[in-house]
């Protein structure tokens, strides 16, 4: 599929403000203010030029009323991986919204200006803008040279992906980037201000509860559903409250659900780092739940993480997921007793794992997994090595984010590898008023269960380790 390049510019016909500039300064008003069509330069120029990169122009037309749509809009800006901007006539929507592209998008933003119109205010100027040709009545000149460089700029862009943006190449980054990658989705949730309405509803449908425990999670999944359903199409929808809707989908594990949900979202978000992810990680819960497993969903998750990796996109969560999928592998084979392919993913969940840990040590999820699968593998000291380090990345961020059921089971989980059961169990009541979800407890145990099985082959005494793991039963 070709990538969206989002069009920033200005609709309909215009007064040419150079035009009506001219006519001010030398007071002859005989002759109309020259017109510019800006649906003709997008429609004969801008985007036959995208379409000749391999790219699918996406743009989004002027609404009279200020709220979603221009939320939606500024989405778009953000998300898509390409951006042209007409910055012709310098209307001051159009430079906000390249203002705001420069400010979160580093690279792949090509402003164009007519040439009527050129030079560039000083602070766009520098940048590397694309001018196109207009004759005297403000008809495109060049338009099929015009049309060829265009394109040829915007596939150089999608090779290349250097630095455009001023934000990035002289102040050097701003925070979201700086967001551990396993953090992201939350961030993303949690600070995107949206409708609270909407956001309020889907809380409610992830606690929902009656009085048949039994009837609770098909409850919870329908009254989702019905959200989604409400809000379509959901290319109209805002991106925060998307990703809401996918990880309300997440939090309540129906994640067959949550997999049809995500192969339904707009390219420009499904496309996204975070989406990937996340539909990586759904592809394998879902392929290792089926009866017989489905290698083919599995794989699939696997080439969706390959991609991002190929692309240089891969984060500490891309690894952590493909350490996952290695690691749930492990436990089927093991399980199967076919002890040879156990050993072969275990070496490669230890691989990404360590991968993910190396990318990014803040992000203690790939490192209490690598530790965990160094105790599994025998390799005990390098594991109680990387213990403090872990434990420290779990301490920072409860520092600055209220803690959470995963921050105390992470740290359940190292005490345990150090032998300190008393600390493992004062973690333990930490996280009980927090587990939410009864499959929390589930996931801990799952990993204590491993370490007691891997200790009880070894010959040690595994009866503390027991006595927490029954606590999470």
């Amino acid at each position: 599929m070709n990538p969206y390049c989002f069009v920033i510019t200005s609709f309909d016909k215009k007064p040419n403000l150079k035009d009506l500039q001219a006519k001010f300064e030398t007071k002859s008003f005989e002759k109309p203010v020259q017109k510019i069509d800006f649906d003709k330069i997008y429609e004969k120029l801008v985007k036959p030029a995208i379409l000749l990169a391999k790219m699918e122009p996406l743009i989004e037309h002027e609404e009279s009323n200020f709220g979603s749509i221009q939320k939606t809009m500024y989405e778009k800006i953000i998300i898509c991986e390409f951006c042209v901007a007409d910055l012709t006539n310098t209307n001051p929507n159009a430079y906000y919204e390249l203002g705001m592209r420069y400010a979160v998008r580093p690279y792949s933003t090509i402003p164009i200006i007519a040439s009527s119109h050129f030079p560039l205010p000083f602070d766009v100027g520098f940048n590397r803008t694309f001018v196109y040709q207009v004759d005297q009545d403000f008809n495109l000149s060049n338009l099929e040279g015009d049309k060829k460089n265009l394109a040829k700029a915007l596939k150089k862009a999608k090779k290349s992906r250097s630095t455009d943006s001023p934000l990035y190449d002289l102040v050097n980054g701003i925070s979201f980037q700086n967001s551990v990658a396993h953090e992201k989705t939350d961030i993303f949730r949690d600070q995107v201000v949206y409708e609270k309405k909407i956001k309020d509803e889907l809380a409610y449908a992830r606690s929902f509860s009656n009085n048949d425990p039994s009837k609770t999670k098909a409850l919870r999944i329908e009254a989702i559903n019905d959200i989604v359903e409400k809000y379509k199409p959901l290319e109209n929808v805002e991106t925060a409250v998307l990703i809401d809707m996918m990880i309300s989908y997440r939090n309540i594990e129906a994640f067959a659900e949550m997999m049809n949900f995500i192969e339904q979202l707009p390219r420009y978000v499904f496309e996204t780092i975070m989406v990937q992810e996340q539909y990586a990680f759904v592809l394998n819960r879902n392929g290792g739940k089926k009866d017989p497993v489905d290698e083919v969903m599995i794989k699939k998750a696997e080439e969706v993480l390959k991609k991002l990796e190929e692309k240089e996109k891969a984060s500490s969560e891309t690894y952590g997921i493909w350490g996952r999928i290695h690691k749930d592998k492990f436990d089927r084979a093991y399980k199967q007793e076919n002890m040879g392919e156990a050993k072969v993913h275990l070496k490669n969940a230890l691989k990404y794992y360590k991968s993910g840990y190396e990318f990014d040590i803040r992000d203690a999820y790939p490192g209490v997994n690598y530790v965990t699968c160094l105790e599994l593998s025998g390799d005990r000291q390098k594991a109680r090595r990387l213990v403090p380090a872990v434990e420290y990345a779990v301490l920072s961020k409860m520092k600055k984010k209220e803690a959470d059921y995963w921050d105390y089971a992470t740290l359940l989980e190292l005490a345990v590898i150090e032998n300190n059961f008393s600390r493992a169990e004062e973690f333990y009541w930490e996280a009980k008023p927090l587990a939410v979800e009864s499959w929390m407890f589930g996931t801990t145990k799952g990993n204590l269960d491993k370490i007691i099985l891997f200790r009880k082959e070894r010959g040690e005494d595994t009866t503390a380790i027991e006595k927490i793991a029954e606590k999470l039963s």
